[in-house]
């Protein structure tokens, strides 16, 4: 241990937008938030301390958030999630492996937390190493290869995603051969070699993804902690509907629906507002979040001002507007009555802490996927496939939204009702690791 009076806990994540830099926040500014732990937050790229890897990093984010915004849903799951691991990941793994442990040891940690994706490997080999915990905190609910480590803890909201990680074999090329920063470089070829035969070649018989669709047999003996969801400390806040509508001058007879996007915000909610003027219910509200995104907000106050058979409202006005950034959105998510929102692992666990059926498009990115397989499993809400499925899931929600919250609370029942109880179970698992 790094002193008698502090534990060193290192967190690492990246600026993707994708829940990773969320998560580190949550945990270093919230959950973790004790006496007895010092805490440090480095990026990917810090430790790497490369400024060629760090322009690369703002290459594929700015190409993610571009895809997604535009909805090129199919193209950004190809390039991003699917081919650049295929080819570049193990590539990207062995060129990195030194310079990363290097920093390691001047940081010296005594407990190495990761957020992000494809960091876990060498963060693992070096932990293995200096024989300190480590822990992967997988933000989505499906997983990829890259958050997959023999070396590692894995912190999961729910069994699913634990099951999804155990489905690997971990005798393939990728989890068996380590990496370390004595690693030659014929072993390094060796490696890159082994592992695109494995997910090239054989990509028919070994897949890189799991999604939380179907149970799998286990093939690993990977260590999983099942935390339930695990949001800011905000969002595990109790909530009286009616008190909220009456801040936001809501009717308790309106029908509202919340339309949210993230950080991506672009033509997911011009594109549904547009099929939502075609839905004729009595009194409805289109609340829409366009956060910072003032071109959007225009976007949206034109299409608003086309067609008057819904109003979409800011906090204060009762007129045509929207709902730009504000920190208090998840009270917005508990005072409607329906949230319609690009799928993601976040809005699934916010939507759950708030108590409100979420309405999803199946047009998903894979690292999303598993958010619609958790709702349809539990029935949470609705997904739709286009338009007219959109209109009946709508109706379907707001029929039976006493139905859908009772079964949200029915889930919530199995895991921690407060943020202070999630505070203590985690810092419990990063304790007990220091005592084995």
């Amino acid at each position: 241990m790094s002193n008698a009076a502090k534990i060193k806990i290192l967190i690492v994540y990246e600026r993707s937008g994708m829940g990773h830099e969320v998560m580190a926040n949550i945990l270093a500014k919230e959950i973790l938030q004790d006496a007895d732990f010092d805490i440090l937050t480095y990026t990917i790229t810090e430790l790497l301390q490369d400024p060629f890897s760090e322009l690369l990093t703002k290459a594929w984010v700015s190409a993610w958030n571009f895809f997604i915004s535009h909805n090129w849903i199919e193209l950004a799951d190809i390039l991003i999630n699917y081919l650049m691991r295929l080819i570049l990941l193990p590539i990207g793994e062995v060129s990195s492996v030194a310079a990363m442990h290097q920093t390691l040891d001047q940081i010296a940690p005594d407990i190495l937390i990761c957020t992000a994706d494809t960091a876990g490997k060498s963060l693992g080999s070096w932990a293995k190493e200096k024989q300190i915990p480590f822990f992967l905190v997988i933000t989505d609910l499906s997983v990829f290869i890259d958050l997959v480590s023999p070396d590692a803890t894995h912190i999961c909201y729910f069994p699913e995603t634990a099951n999804a990680v155990q489905s690997f074999p971990f005798t393939l090329t990728y989890w068996s051969y380590q990496l370390t920063r004595s690693t030659k470089l014929s072993q390094q070829i060796q490696f890159i070699g082994r592992y695109l035969y494995d997910f090239v070649i054989c990509y028919p018989q070994n897949r890189i993804y799991r999604n939380i669709d179907i149970n799998y047999k286990p093939q690993n003996q990977a260590r999983c902690e099942v935390i339930g969801p695990l949001r800011e400390a905000k969002h595990f806040k109790i909530r009286e509907q009616k008190t909220l509508r009456d801040r936001f001058k809501l009717s308790s007879t309106d029908v509202c629906l919340l339309i949210v996007s993230g950080s991506f915000g672009g033509n997911f909610c011009t594109k549904y507002l547009k099929s939502l003027q075609n839905l004729f219910l009595d009194s409805l509200v289109v609340i829409v979040a366009c956060g910072r995104d003032e071109n959007l907000r225009i976007k949206i106050e034109q299409i608003a001002g086309k067609k008057q058979n819904y109003q979409v409202r800011t906090p204060t006005v009762r007129e045509t507007r929207t709902l730009g950034f504000v920190d208090n959105l998840d009270e917005w998510m508990s005072a409607v009555d329906v949230i319609l929102a690009r799928p993601s692992a976040g809005i699934l666990l916010e939507s759950m802490l708030a108590r409100t059926p979420l309405l999803l498009p199946r047009q998903a990115a894979a690292n999303d996927r598993g958010a619609i397989s958790f709702v349809e499993k539990y029935q949470l809400g609705e997904c739709f496939s286009d338009r007219q499925d959109l209109n009946l899931k709508i109706r379907r929600l707001l029929d039976e939204k006493e139905l859908y919250q009772n079964r949200i609370d029915a889930l919530l029942k199995n895991y921690s009702s407060t943020f202070e109880e999630q505070k203590t179970t985690l810092c419990k698992i990063l304790l007990r690791s220091l005592e084995n």
